[in-house]
């Protein structure tokens, strides 16, 4: 594998266009060849994940892979049989040490922990395509941290709060495997943008000591990521502490537009303007994706002017030149995966994406 000098942190990114296209992650279909198709049709190539064709690619199964004793539903669900845990985790534990012991000195210290077919059926046809296109800038995804240790439960139903052990070793496999996959895309001379998917934060309590320390434990994931000049965004499909999200380092913050952007503008104002200040931007989920029934009938000039409404009524209004820099930097998608969407209404939203995209172009450039 070849070795590639780590540069020092950076939110650039030159090989991103202006008002740019990629997805949350999730698509519905079974075949990979029509995943990928579908893949490499926004401006900026992601990964997809395919949990129709098989459960394992449900966001925190395939995140935790390799985990001792985890087991997924049809639906996604995920348990841990703390026993089958306790008796081989040592073997999870020195795997772990011995790359973060090495990734100093090997580049390739986290290929191990890359997904593998078995839980990513499209990560090496990805990569292949990704070569043969010729492609400078791609987007990957990985549940983040605090959502996986909150969403997995033990196989009585209770959570793993009482297993400190268990927790801290899900940070580290998250981040062993969110590395391994950045750095495969870096040796091939693609720019990484990294999306820590965590939905939990919807749940997040600034009040709550144990919600603090996972925070931080967030954020030591996300610098450890920026140093390796990675591109790191977070997605929130819901409501949160935008605040303390703004404040973690992030290169991109990813949210639905519909559902979150009063929140962000409004009510986060100084925390929001100081982010993109710093040169961090946003990833706005602007097509909605929620079945609402005709896809095809979503007018992205409607969404458009929604978006500029928002926009015009909020602090930031007042500096033109701001707003106007944060569209054309940011990144569009949908509000959310479109697993379980038919491949038909995917179709829909990617073509009233590109088109939203065009209209942003033409009256931003």
């Amino acid at each position: 594998m070849k070795t590639v000098k780590a540069e020092p942190p950076s939110r650039d990114a030159r090989a991103q266009p202006s008002c740019a296209t990629t997805m949350i992650g999730s698509v519905p279909h079974h075949n990979i060849d029509a995943a990928l198709a579908f893949a490499f049709q926004v401006d900026v190539p992601f990964l997809p994940q395919i949990p129709m064709r098989n459960p394992w690619e449900f966001m925190i199964a395939q995140a935790l892979e390799g985990l001792p004793g985890l087991t997924a539903e049809k639906d996604g669900a995920v348990q841990l049989d703390i026993d089958v845990w306790a008796g081989r985790s040592h073997a999870l534990n020195e795997r772990l040490l011995s790359a973060f012991s090495a990734m100093g000195a090997r580049q390739d210290a986290f290929a191990s922990f890359e997904p593998s077919a078995a839980t990513s059926s499209s990560w090496q046809p990805f990569l292949w395509d990704l070569e043969e296109g010729g492609h400078r800038i791609a987007k990957i995804q990985i549940a983040g941290p605090l959502t996986a240790q909150w969403v997995l439960r033990l196989s009585d139903g209770s959570s793993i709060a009482k297993h400190g052990d268990v927790s801290s070793q899900i940070y580290r496999l998250v981040l062993a495997r969110a590395l391994a996959m950045a750095r495969r895309l870096q040796s091939g001379g693609i720019q990484p943008i990294l999306f820590l998917d965590e939905p939990g934060l919807y749940g997040f309590m600034a009040s709550d000591p144990r919600h603090m320390l996972a925070l931080q434990e967030l954020r030591i994931v996300v610098q450890a990521l920026r140093k390796e000049n990675v591109l790191v965004g977070l997605h929130c499909c819901s409501n949160t502490d935008w605040s303390a999200v703004l404040g973690l380092g992030l290169s991109f913050v990813s949210l639905d537009v519909e559902l979150s952007l009063d929140s962000i503008l409004q009510q986060h104002a100084d925390a929001l303007e100081k982010f993109l200040r710093d040169g961090g931007r946003l990833s706005l989920g602007v097509v909605p994706t929620a079945k609402q029934g005709d896809h095809a009938t979503i007018d992205p000039g409607a969404l458009f002017e929604r978006l500029l409404d928002k926009l015009g009524k909020a602090p930031l209004s007042r500096d033109p030149k701001l707003v106007r820099e944060t569209l054309r930097n940011a990144l569009f998608t949908p509000a959310c995966g479109l697993a379980l969407n038919t491949a038909a209404e995917a179709e829909a939203v990617l073509a009233t994406l590109g088109e939203f995209s065009r209209l942003a172009r033409r009256n931003l450039d």
